[in-house]
C-alpha cells in the first residue's frame, strides 16, 4: 500500500464535508451594492457605459433602498450627482448637502442597512477632480482637511464606514483623526489600498457625473509599478 503523508480526499467525500471545511464562502453579506443618486431630477437616467446601471432620483431613493434591503441586499455604498458644484467641493460637507442627505435617508428607510460613504470630490467640484486645485494640480494637504469634513458630515447622518477614493497620501489618517476628534471613533474606514490609472475608470465616471479636466494619473498607480 502506498504510503501516503497526507490525504485531502478524506476531506472531500461528501458535500457536508466540503462545505465544512471549505475556506471561502460568498454570501449576499459579503456584497456591496454601489448607488448613483442624483439630486433634483424626477426620472432614473440610465448609464450607457454600464448597461442595467440606472442613476436614482434622490427623491425616489427611500424606495430603492427598501427594494435593495428586500432582495436581501444589506450594504450599499452612496455616489451622488451634485448639480451644486463649485471649486472646492463644498456641498460635500454641508450638513444639509448631498452626502449627508443620502446616508440619512438610507439609514432612516432601513436602520439596519449598512450604509459607506464615498468620500471624494469629484461628484461636487466644478472641474471634476478629487480635491483643491492649486498651480501645481491637486493640493493634497488642502484635501485632506475637506476630506475629514466630508467624512464627519457622513459619520453624523449615519453612515457606517467612510469609503475615501480620493487617493490622496495621508487620507486615512486625515479621516481617523477628524472622526476621532467629533466623537465618531466607531465609524470605520474602508480604505482603498491602491487605485490604478486605468480606462476602466470611464465607465464609473459616466455613471458618476464627474465633468474632469485634464486626468488624475498623479492619484493613481501604474500597473506596471509597485505601490
Amino acid at each position: 500500500m502506498t504510503d501516503l503523508i497526507q490525504r485531502p480526499r478524506r476531506l472531500r467525500k461528501t458535500p457536508a464535508l466540503r462545505a465544512m471545511f471549505e475556506e471561502t464562502t460568498l454570501s449576499l453579506n459579503d456584497l456591496v451594492l454601489p448607488i448613483f443618486v442624483e439630486e433634483e431630477i424626477d426620472d432614473y437616467k440610465a448609464v450607457e457605459a454600464m448597461p442595467g446601471v440606472m442613476r436614482i432620483p434622490e427623491k425616489h431613493l427611500a424606495r430603492e433602498i427598501e427594494r435593495i434591503a428586500n432582495a436581501g441586499i444589506r450594504s450599499v455604498m452612496t455616489f451622488g450627482i451634485s448639480h451644486h458644484t463649485d471649486e472646492t467641493g463644498s456641498d460635500a460637507w454641508r450638513e444639509d448637502g448631498l452626502v449627508a442627505r443620502m446616508s440619512r435617508i438610507c439609514k432612516q428607510t432601513v436602520p439596519e442597512m449598512i450604509v459607506m460613504s464615498d468620500t471624494c470630490f469629484c461628484e461636487y467640484t466644478s472641474h471634476g477632480h478629487c480635491g483643491v486645485l492649486c498651480e501645481h494640480g491637486v493640493d493634497n494637504d488642502a484635501t485632506l482637511e475637506n476630506l475629514g469634513k466630508q467624512a464627519v458630515v457622513a459619520a453624523a447622518a449615519g453612515a457606517d464606514f467612510i469609503a475615501p477614493s480620493a487617493a490622496m497620501d495621508g487620507q486615512v489618517q486625515a479621516i481617523r483623526h477628524a472622526l476621532d476628534a467629533a466623537g465618531f471613533k466607531d465609524t470605520a474606514i474602508m480604505s482603498y489600498s491602491t487605485k490604478f490609472a486605468s480606462s476602466f475608470y470611464g465607465p464609473f465616471r459616466e455613471a458618476a457625473g464627474s465633468a474632469l479636466k485634464g486626468d488624475r494619473k498623479k492619484l493613481s498607480d501604474e500597473p506596471n509599478e509597485p505601490s
